[in-house]
């Protein structure tokens, strides 16, 4: 056997060995555990303390007339630019979707020496969900199936066709956003429950299958209708974006800067249905970190002593009751909070107030995002490079990168745990500063503002106190400083 074979044998070995866990557990797959210098209670008062604080320093300091607190920004234009990066990013897309698709189909049944899942599950959901944040919702330029449908549309228009593709049925308007909200559960369900979510050919079939659906949805109401209501990626790309300093301008050739945040208030949501929707994009996070607690595996154990018949259902049943259990509590929560702020003020009722204050949640989302999947990405992330060279599991060494080893010490679990106390604490505080803005715009008086996000402040403080619990029982020892695990 040459070196050169054998170095690729070794590669192998080593990419397969972080590869075989599933895929729930890369989120924070350590071989430790942080000591933490004082007891965990200390963290979580201290993290409560300064959500809350900074609800008292924006009540006490942020009274500008609600006049001046617009989601405005400065309109920026790019020019012919925009629209050649538009069909780069289009043609782009649509090859990576091939590439999945040729790679799951074709290439390797073996997860581990696939491109498909490492691209879909980390580069893809993981990775494009952080790049939107910070740059904007770029996803409406790279979603391969709206370029698709683009492209076949014009080609129908200039074969004669007036409508196109498009075949001319209106969009129920009683349904609303309600399908992508429970599309996006099913794909949480398949990404966190369905233990072969990282099986290439099933994977690719389940890309099929959502091309389809998707393209026929577009045929039947229309591009902009299906991504407006039920494309579950286009509604859930579009709320992270709105978070960025970059938005979409006025025209196909301009941008428009802004400050952090404020396209979150620029509007509220207009349907209860997008108000499940961001509750969604909380809660599956936060399942996804519960699912290894020692509360939920208590709780299974008890249900199948109680059931024994659950034993067999290969966590189907209890993780699909516990996914709906965690959304509809906090959709609960948030509920109770809007009845509550609209009675301490009675200025619109409590479904308007759930409207209104939706979307400022969404930091709280993308934090939960950092704090979960961060060092998911960045350690797993590096296992794209050696299969860019042999996406099919042939072994091919294409651009010269099958010989990269991944540093999987690359981030400890002391900074995991940091990390994820900063970006938690910091999403709620933005999210309540969002809040207060938000209310001082749309109450009558300062007083009035305040006291309407009284409510939701307390919500946040909960949160991040549960949030905390669920990042540290995988990261921190529970014991004494110094005890083992």
């Amino acid at each position: 056997m040459t070196p050169r074979r054998l170095r690729c044998r070794v590669a192998r070995f080593w990419f397969a060995t972080c590869l075989s866990l599933p895929v729930p557990a890369w989120a924070h797959a350590f071989g430790e555990r942080y000591d933490l210098p004082v007891p965990l209670g200390y963290f979580l008062v201290g993290a409560a303390l300064a959500v809350a604080l900074s609800f008292v320093v924006a009540a006490l300091f942020m009274r500008a007339e609600p006049g001046k607190l617009r989601g405005e920004g400065l309109v920026v234009s790019l020019g012919p630019v925009l629209p050649a990066l538009r069909i780069v990013c289009q043609v782009l897309s649509v090859a990576l979707l091939c590439a999945v698709v040729v790679a799951g189909l074709f290439g390797t049944r073996n997860p581990e020496m696939n491109l498909a899942p490492v691209f879909v599950w980390i580069v893809w959901w993981v990775g494009l969900s952080f790049l939107v944040a910070c740059t904007g919702n770029i996803w409406s330029a790279l979603d391969p199936w709206r370029a698709i449908y683009e492209w076949g549309n014009a080609a129908a228009r200039r074969a004669g066709f007036a409508r196109g593709l498009f075949l001319g049925f209106n969009y129920p308007a009683s349904l609303g956003a309600w399908p992508a909200v429970f599309l996006l559960l099913l794909f949480v369900w398949i990404e966190v429950l369905y233990p072969h979510s990282v099986m290439p050919y099933r994977l690719a079939s389940m890309v099929l299958g959502w091309s389809a659906v998707t393209l026929l949805g577009m045929m039947c109401f229309g591009s902009a209708a299906w991504r407006r209501n039920a494309d579950v990626f286009s509604l859930y790309f579009s709320a992270i974006g709105r978070f960025a300093a970059v938005g979409a301008g006025p025209d196909a050739r301009s941008i428009v800067l802004r400050l952090p945040g404020s396209g979150l208030i620029a509007s509220p949501v207009k349907s209860f249905a997008m108000v499940a929707f961001v509750i969604t994009m909380l809660a599956t996070v936060l399942f996804d970190g519960l699912l290894g607690t020692q509360a939920l595996i208590l709780v299974r154990r008890a249900a199948i002593g109680w059931l024994p018949q659950l034993a067999n259902d290969r966590g189907y049943f209890l993780g699909t009751a516990s996914l709906l259990f965690v959304w509809l509590s906090f959709l609960g929560a948030y509920l109770l909070s809007s009845f509550a702020t609209a009675r301490l003020v009675p200025d619109r009722p409590a479904g308007a107030v759930a409207r209104l204050f939706a979307l400022t949640l969404v930091p709280i989302a993308i934090a939960y995002n950092v704090a979960h999947y961060f060092t998911y990405l960045v350690v797993h992330g590096q296992l794209i490079i050696p299969l860019i060279s042999d996406p099919l599991g042939r072994g091919w060494d294409l651009f010269g990168t099958i010989r990269f080893y991944p540093d999987i010490g690359i981030v400890s679990a002391r900074a995991t745990w940091h990390l994820a106390i900063v970006s938690i604490v910091v999403g709620h505080i933005i999210s309540i500063w969002l809040a207060h803005r938000l209310a001082l715009r749309e109450y009558r008086t300062p007083g009035e503002a305040v006291m309407a996000s009284v409510p939701l402040t307390v919500l946040m403080v909960v949160f991040t106190v549960i949030s905390l619990l669920v990042m540290a029982e995988p990261l921190v020892q529970f014991g004494t400083p110094g005890t083992p695990s």
